[in-house]
């Protein structure tokens, strides 16, 4: 098992995710509420309308179970993957596929078994950002041992992380990048434009049965959950943006979590630094491996998140017909060069503030709002 030492490993990792043109695919993860079509209420973990419920038929249908000890925490099929979200919230992670029809070919194969599945057990899909109508203490709870070390961690970094994990739900665009020089070019293009891409994919206006006075509240909550772990990062959009840049944001950003022999250990706001110079207090004079590295990157939650590809994070969940959408946009603006250096040259003089700026007022005013830029 190789350890990690030094920060090299780590820019070394993200170079490994570069790949040739024509390996490039396009992912989407969808996230939809679940709710008893009786009363509108959140379906419960377990019980006669339930997600094992659902899980059960699914299952029938060649769907393999992802347990966590005993619970079955997401199945498993032809490369996609079900995963439950802290409130419950049903994510399809799905295919890195080769272009929009395949997207859209399994979204809506997906999206049909699962109606299938759902109309007979009596449970209501919703694509929405946050929850309509369920209050915070109205939400089951995922069993998901990381959940409950997020649980008790969030509170202490912002007022909104509990209903983040809980009654928000996304859709989330996974792209690559040829090398480092692609990467720093289309990092700048999603960071610049990310106020405008929450304004197009926003849908969340409700909470609790009343319009909320936002059209993105879903935006708005990720605003006011984690300052150290969300939001745009400043060097997205800087000419020293890098690898090297974003692996020294991530060493600084607080870690929730290690798991070793399939149990987690909390590590709540400790570094990854302090992890590579084995002074974590739970776990000490030990070092990291790689895995561990990819466990700490999952927990970071800007609306550009770096893995081996690049993640896109600024949508709201929508219904199914709006959400092919949310790829074909990002994937017409970064894997066609002749678009993406055409969007770079409309955005070259954007500055930081004006950007962050209209990001924080993006989820009340969405296109209403006039950015104070050049060329907008």
């Amino acid at each position: 098992m190789q350890y990690i030492e030094n920060k090299q490993q780590l820019i070394q990792y993200f170079l490994e995710g570069s790949k040739k043109k024509d390996s490039w695919r396009i992912g989407t993860e969808h996230e939809k509420f679940l709710f008893d079509l009786k009363n509108k209420n959140s379906i419960p973990y377990d019980g006669d309308i339930s997600i094992l419920k659902i899980f059960s038929e699914l299952i029938k249908n060649n769907w393999t179970p992802i347990k966590e000890g005993k619970n079955i925490l997401g199945l498993i099929k032809d490369k996609k993957n079900i995963t439950l979200e802290p409130g419950l919230q049903f994510e399809l992670s799905g295919d890195a596929v080769k272009n929009i029809h395949q997207t859209c070919n399994e979204i809506n194969s997906y999206l049909k078994e699962l109606k299938i599945v759902c109309a007979k057990l009596g449970i209501g899909l919703l694509g929405n950002g946050f929850a309509p109508i369920a209050k915070l203490s109205d939400v089951f709870k995922s069993p998901k041992k990381r959940y409950e070390i997020m649980r008790k961690y969030m509170p202490s970094v912002g007022k909104n992380g509990l209903d983040m994990m809980h009654r928000t739900c996304a859709t989330q665009v996974n792209l690559d990048y040829l090398d480092e020089a692609d990467y720093k070019k289309k990092s700048k293009l999603i960071a610049a434009i990310t106020p405008v891409a929450v304004s197009l994919f926003s849908n969340s206006p409700f909470k609790e049965k009343e319009l909320n006075g936002y059209l993105s509240y879903r935006t708005h909550i990720w605003q006011n959950t984690d300052k150290n772990r969300s939001g745009i990062p400043e060097f997205f959009l800087q000419e020293e943006n890098s690898f090297e840049r974003y692996v020294d944001f991530a060493l600084k950003v607080p870690m929730y979590f290690i798991i070793k022999n399939d149990e987690y250990i909390d590590c709540a706001g400790e570094s990854f630094n302090d992890f590579i110079s084995g002074k974590l207090k739970n776990y000490p004079n030990k070092k990291p491996t790689i895995k561990d590295w990819e466990n700490h990157i999952s927990t970071i939650f800007t609306e550009l998140r770096l893995k081996k590809y690049l993640e896109i994070r600024s949508a709201d969940s929508c219904s199914s017909a709006g959400i092919c959408s949310i790829p074909a946009f990002w994937t017409g603006l970064l894997y066609d060069e002749n678009s993406l250096d055409q969007a770079l040259e409309y955005v070259k003089n954007w500055n930081y503030k004006d950007i962050y700026n209209g990001y924080l007022e993006v989820p009340k005013k969405v296109l209403i709002l006039k950015l104070k830029i050049k060329n907008f």
